[in-house]
Parts: structure tokens; C-alpha cells; sequence
């Protein structure tokens, strides 16, 4: 058995197990019906029984694991970084956690929940920060990573691509979370989620554009 493979999956599995174990903790404080989902304005606009709700994330939290576990065995073409991988491996796995973790937490609020709405973003858009941070070293795979048809033809058009979102990840997602904690509501979760849109849709187009300008050069050599 390999020890660090082990332990790294161990490590991973943590947040899963700590955020599980929370939420059998305050069971008992669940209502019967909690919110599932929330609209831009933070306001509650689904609702599903907790049982149903504890299954689905159950589920959900099971397969984004055993997908990020078993993808690199599907890379034939081995470009997959092991070490890097592994690194936003655990990052996905506290995003998550925290994710689960606030749907449950927030439903035993009857008050205060716009600013814990607000708390919970932050985190989420730290780990979105710290998913960037490793996206500008991110070679060519076949898995992960900004996979637009013009990155995976042109390695050049890939690594400026991951290096422009790796920096607008980083600094969208700390702006994201000053955005969380400072804007007032009921514009708390929009203006966070406008700045990941802009941080999602801004490499997208980049990598069109520098695509276009990389074609053009060669075709004038």
C-alpha cells in the first residue's frame, strides 16, 4: 500500500468527514423543511425536507470525490501534475464542505442571515482565491483547467490563458470575499457572484482573442 497516497486521500476525505459530523451534531436543531436554494438577493426561493436534503449533498459531495479521484487514471496522455492536482484536489474538497456546511448551518438561523450568508461567501471566495493560485502553473490536460477549443489547440494560448484567470481567480476571489463581508443587503450574494461571473467569462474571451492574434502572426511568417 502506498503510505502518501493514503494519507493524502485521508487528508481530503477530512473536510467531508468534520462538515458530516457537524451536521449530526445539529440534527436535531433542523427544522423538518430547510431552504435549498437562495436567489441573488440572499432570499430563500426553494425549499426541500432535510432528510432529502442531507441525501442529495450526501450524494453530490460522494461523486465530485470519487470524479477528481479517478480522473488522472483517464489521462493517457499523462500531463495531469500529480502534486498540483492533488493540491486543488483538497481546495474542491473544502469548497464543498463549506458549501454543505452552510446550507445546514444556515437553516438553524432564525436571525442574522444576511451577515451569515456574507461569512459563508468569503470562505467560498478564499477557496476559489486559492484555486487560483494554482491554475498559472497548470500545464495542458486533457481534464482540468480553462479547456475552451482555443486553448487546447495552441499551448501558447493555453499557459497565457492560465495565467491571466490563475491571477483574476486570485484577486476576484478576495475581492469577492471584501464584497461578501462589506456590501449591505439584499445586494450581498450578487455583487459576489458578479465578480466570479466576470472572473469565469473574462479568460474565456481572452483566449478567443489571443487565439485570433496567434493565427493572424503565423500566417504573416
Amino acid at each position: 500500500m502506498n503510505t502518501k497516497s493514503t494519507s493524502t486521500e485521508w487528508l481530503i476525505l477530512t473536510p467531508y468527514l468534520l462538515v458530516f459530523s457537524y451536521i449530526a451534531l445539529i440534527w436535531h436543531r433542523l427544522p423538518p423543511v430547510i431552504v435549498s436554494h437562495y436567489n441573488l438577493t440572499g432570499q430563500p426561493d426553494g425549499w426541500m425536507p432535510k432528510e432529502k436534503a442531507l441525501l442529495v449533498m450526501a450524494g453530490l459531495g460522494l461523486f465530485i470525490y470519487l470524479l477528481l479521484r479517478f480522473l488522472p487514471k483517464l489521462d493517457f496522455s499523462a500531463m495531469v501534475q500529480p502534486a498540483v492536482f492533488q493540491r486543488m484536489r483538497f481546495v474542491m474538497s473544502l469548497l464543498m464542505t463549506v458549501a454543505i456546511g452552510s446550507l445546514f448551518y444556515l437553516a438553524t438561523q432564525s436571525g442574522g442571515l444576511q451577515s451569515s450568508q456574507g461569512a459563508m461567501l468569503a470562505l467560498i471566495s478564499l477557496g476559489i482565491a486559492a484555486v487560483g493560485n494554482y491554475m498559472s502553473i497548470l500545464k495542458p490536460n486533457w481534464f482540468i483547467g480553462i479547456r475552451t477549443p482555443w486553448t487546447l489547440q495552441n499551448n501558447r494560448v493555453w499557459t497565457r490563458t492560465h495565467r491571466l484567470g490563475g491571477r483574476l481567480m486570485v484577486a476576484g476571489g478576495l475581492l469577492g470575499a471584501l464584497l461578501a463581508v462589506l456590501v449591505p443587503a439584499p445586494y450581498t450574494v450578487g455583487a459576489a457572484v458578479a465578480v466570479l461571473l466576470i472572473v469565469t467569462l473574462v479568460p474565456v474571451v481572452y483566449s478567443y482573442v489571443y487565439f485570433q492574434q496567434e493565427t493572424t502572426s503565423q500566417s504573416m511568417r
